[in-house]
Order: C-alpha cells, then sequence, then structure tokens
C-alpha cells in the first residue's frame, strides 16, 4: 500500500470488521468487536509462543533451520495447551495489565513498576536485561535508572519487546498515547536500539485499527510496518536492519526462499559489523529484530506461514515469533483465528502461576483479561486521547501525524563486556560453569576457599558484576595494586539467588593497562564472576 493511499484512509475513511470508522478525524470502535481482537491477540501471542519454544537459541549461527524441518512429527503448531502455559512472552504483559487496572494509572510510574515488579516478577524464569533490572529495582533504583548502560549491562537485548506490545492494544489508533503509556515499561530494560525495535511493535499494534480493513492481511502488515518505521532514527541499526531486509524481500523473486533472506542476515549482522551492531549474543535486541523482519515480510500477513518462518529464523526465535503471534491474532480477532486453523475447540485459558508470582488469579482466563482490557482502554480513551464513550463504542480522537521520528542525536555507548568464560581471565580455584542461563552469557564462574582471578585491561573505567546467594562469601578487590576492601556476596533477598549485582566500579582511571584481582577469602563460602563492564580505550 503507498504513503499516498495510507494517508488517505487514515484522514477520511475506515472500513473495518470492528464495525469502526474514521470521519472528520475520528475514529469508532465498536467494543464488542475489539474484545474479540484481544481474545485473539492473547490467543495468538500464545499459540506463537508455544510453537517458537522447541527452537529456541537451538541455531544460533550456520546452519540454520529451513521450512523442511517444520510439520508433523518435526517441529509443528502448538495448538492443544490447556491451560496455556505463561511464559515471559505474554506474562510480564499481563503482569502490566494487572499493575495498570491496580493503580488506576495507564501511564505507570517508575516507583509502581517496580513494586508490581518486586511483587510479582522473579526468577527462576527471567533472564538477561529483564534479570538485570529486578535486581536493581531490589536495590531500590527505578526505570528508567535501570536500563542505562552503566547500570545494566543487558540494556542492548531483547525485554523489551516482548513485554511491552500489550500498550499499542490498549491505545487503539493512538501510537501517540501508545508511546507515552508503554515509555517506562520499554525504559525498565531498553535504551536507545533496542528501545526503538521495542517502540516499533508497540506502533503496530496500536495502528492495526487505522489499516484500511478492505486491503489483503498481506497489504495492511507492510502498512502497518512502514508507519512504524517513520520512528526510528536512520543513524539507529535497526534502521538499517528494516530497510535492509524490506530491500531484499522486495528484490527477491522467489517469495517463499526466506532462508535467502534470513542467511543474509547472520552474515551482514552476525559475522560482519555493519550499521554500528556488533553481535553478542543469540537473544540480542538486534539480531532478533532483523530475524523478525524476515517473518514478517516473506509471512506476507498469514498467521501460519509468519510463525512457522520465524520458528525456522533461529537466534532467540519463539520471542519475535510470539510478537507476530499476538499482533496477526488481533487483527484477525479470536473467531477469525479460529478459522484459520479450523478449530473451535482453543482453551480459554491461561496459567499465569506457571511463572509469575501472587496474582488474584493463579489461572485466568483470555474472556476476562480482553473484559479487563476493555475497561482499561475505557480510561485511556477519556483520560489520555480526551474522546468519549457513546453507547458500546469508542469515539477516538485522531492525529494527522501520530508519529514522530526519535530525534535522538547519533549516540555511541562506550561500555563493553568482557564474559567470566573470555579466556584473558587467569583463574585460580574458580571454575566456569556453562548453561548457567540467569546468568551473563549462560556463563558463570564459581570458586570457594582461597580462589583468585585477575584480569588486565585497557579502559577508562570498569565495573564487576556477581551473582549473591546465601551461599555467598567474600571477596576483596585489588586494581593496579590498591586495595579497594571487601565485598560481601552474601544475599538473603530471594531463594533462587540474586544475579547481576554490580559489586565494585571504578571511573576516571588513567589510559593505560590496568590490572583487576578478585580474591576470595578463607572460607569455604561461594564467591562468583559473571563479568566486567569497561570502558575501552
Amino acid at each position: 500500500m503507498s504513503a499516498k493511499i495510507g494517508t488517505a484512509v487514515f484522514i477520511i475513511w475506515i472500513s473495518c470488521s470492528l464495525s469502526c470508522s474514521s470521519k472528520q478525524n475520528q475514529l469508532r470502535i465498536d467494543k464488542d468487536q475489539y474484545k474479540d481482537r484481544l481474545k485473539g491477540f492473547w490467543l495468538g501471542s500464545c499459540i506463537a509462543n508455544w510453537t517458537g519454544l522447541p527452537t529456541e537459541n537451538q541455531r544460533t549461527g550456520f546452519p540454520f533451520y529451513t521450512d523442511s524441518d517444520f510439520g508433523p512429527d518435526k517441529f509443528d503448531y502448538v495448538l492443544n495447551q490447556d491451560p496455556w502455559g505463561a511464559d515471559d512472552d505474554t506474562d510480564i504483559e499481563y503482569v502490566y495489565q494487572y499493575a495498570i487496572e491496580k493503580f488506576k494509572n495507564p501511564k505507570l510510574s517508575g516507583k509502581q513498576i517496580s513494586a508490581i515488579w518486586q511483587d510479582h516478577i522473579g526468577l527462576p524464569k527471567l533472564w538477561v536485561s529483564n534479570l538485570a533490572a529486578l535486581g536493581q529495582m531490589q536495590n531500590g533504583s527505578v526505570p528508567p535508572e535501570t536500563s542505562l548502560p552503566e547500570n545494566n549491562p543487558m540494556w542492548e537485548m531483547i525485554d523489551a519487546q516482548l513485554t511491552t506490545e500489550i500498550f499499542g492494544v490498549l491505545a487503539p489508533g493512538r501510537p501517540d498515547v501508545a508511546l507515552e503509556m508503554a515509555r517506562l515499561p520499554i525504559r525498565t530494560t531498553a535504551y536507545l536500539h533496542s528501545k526503538w525495535a521495542s517502540e516499533f511493535y508497540v506502533i503496530m499494534h496500536s495502528m492495526a485499527v487505522l489499516a484500511d480493513q478492505s486491503l489483503s492481511h498481506k497489504e495492511q502488515i507492510f502498512w502497518l510496518a512502514a508507519q512504524a518505521r517513520k520512528r526510528i532514527p536512520d543513524w539507529s541499526y535497526i534502521a538499517d536492519m528494516y530497510d535492509f531486509v524490506k530491500a531484499e524481500y522486495d528484490e527477491n523473486p522467489d517469495k517463499d526462499n526466506w532462508e535467502l533472506t534470513r542467511d543474509k542476515v547472520a552474515q551482514r549482522y552476525q559475522y560482519e559489523i555493519n550499521a554500528g551492531y556488533q553481535y553478542r549474543y543469540p537473544w540480542d535486541s538486534g539480531i532478533n529484530f532483523a530475524a523478525s523482519m524476515v517473518s514478517l515480510f516473506f509471512g506476507e500477513g498469514n498467521f501460519k506461514k509468519t510463525i512457522r518462518i520465524g520458528c525456522m529464523s533461529g537466534w532467540d526465535s519463539d520471542n519475535p515469533t510470539s510478537t507476530w503471534g499476538g499482533l496477526l491474532g488481533f487483527i484477525y480477532g479470536h473467531n477469525t483465528l479460529q478459522q484459520h486453523f479450523n478449530k473451535t475447540n482453543f482453551s480459554d485459558l491461561y496459567h499465569i502461576a506457571r511463572t509469575r508470582y501472587n496474582m488474584p488469579k493463579p489461572i485466568d482466563n483470555f474472556s476476562d483479561m480482553a473484559s479487563r482490557g476493555i475497561q482499561i482502554i475505557d480510561k485511556v480513551v477519556v483520560e489520555e486521547m480526551k474522546g468519549g464513550l457513546d453507547s458500546n463504542s469508542w469515539v477516538i480522537p485522531l492525529r494527522t501525524n501520530p508519529i514522530i521520528k526519535d530525534k535522538t542525536p547519533k549516540t555511541s555507548v562506550p561500555w563493553v563486556v568482557i564474559e567470566d568464560s573470555n579466556p584473558r581471565w587467569k583463574y585460580e580455584g574458580f571454575k566456569t560453569k556453562k548453561d548457567e542461563w540467569n546468568a551473563s552469557g549462560a556463563s558463570l564462574s564459581f570458586g570457594y576457599q582461597d580462589c583468585k582471578a585477575e584480569i588486565s585491561f585497557y579502559g577508562k573505567a570498569v565495573q564487576y558484576y556477581a551473582f549473591k546467594s546465601s551461599k555467598g562469601g567474600t571477596v576483596s578487590i585489588e586494581l593496579d595494586g590498591k586495595n579497594y576492601g571487601e565485598f560481601s556476596l552474601k544475599s538473603n533477598t530471594s531463594d533462587y539467588g540474586h544475579y547481576y549485582i554490580k559489586i565494585f566500579e571504578q571511573f576516571n582511571l588513567n589510559e593505560k593497562e590496568h590490572r583487576l584481582k578478585i580474591i576470595g577469602d578463607s572460607a569455604f563460602t561461594e564467591k562468583t564472576i559473571d563479568m566486567i563492564s569497561i570502558i575501552p580505550l
């Protein structure tokens, strides 16, 4: 769909299955039909999440999966969970909706986010930037400080991309309001590029009701993506990834050969450095955003095809897949999604207690979740959009130019992580354990009695992060021969321990080579090294 046609549709008229219309910059939406869309959002997210989970982080480099790996008796659509299990692709969004209800505030404050996280979100099912943010909140910090690179070494990861799409569907037709509602939830864990990737998804969800419903799902999706692209600064690698994948799609004569573009994405962004992006982990925001663009464009608005490609794309495959499952489930609506799968007995139940704690309903249901979403939107329409309620409809004033490009100037983040598994470390009495999924890089180094670790680096600042637990002991820290004292690694805040905790930092170092030593005490207690973060010369 051209930009010219899209603008005309936006300003003059929308004819859609929602019984919604836009006339004189005003949008009318039938609430009953929107409830069906919200149910589709939750069901679509769950189908896509659980379909994608078996391939999560299974292929993070060549050779990747292809279409031939998907189908009966292979990887296949997951349709029969009863109840649907909560997972990190859906459960934090659920908690955010609950937080809006609890605090009666669509624009959650940093303190409210911190409180709700500490009450309901925690280990063991929490990872990377989410986990780093929680540790800070437990120590008194609040968003947006929890996303800053000097506080959160995982700021560039995927986390906010799978926890904030809901703010789009709670602000129908008004991406400006959706972004304001999502601002602090996104900035709980994301900064710069990862923030813009998250905003891209929020915008698409918010504007879905503005897409011309007389067009095909493919045309709607492509129009929505083009609108969301307007938000991203051209200097961001997120913009480069969008532009690259879209151009590859346009130039590919075989629209079923999505693998060709996925392989080009891997070569350009994982094995090479382009647009300022340097691959770190398979759960990077960047590589997964690029993969999500492959499944979005080559999926062409077809739910099954989009999810299949997302599952086979590689890296953290359940996360982008869940995002598109939620968006397409919302666009289709619950009833149409059932028809798409020729299945009318999907479970309506959602088991939030599988992953999150102390929720009022350990097992909820999509119908009630959608009804409560409608009540939130009532408040958003009246208080945030200055719209109105008319019978069983919302009347929403629209903006002619609802998306403003982020004008943040080109920014370089100086912090660089050196993992505990890096061969530059010299260990005595430390052993690096792999598959420690709650730790950075999925590795964590443990030491006990009289253990020692040493690393040299060229840099202007250094931070040391560790894992605290009830078994933790004490370490002393030396930097360039100067002893900075003893630091406790003992924590009683969680049965599962306390990850991504900054133990030590020093700034304004001389521009030379430095030597950091971490020395365990003589007690047979646990000492750990998760990483150091430095500002190199």
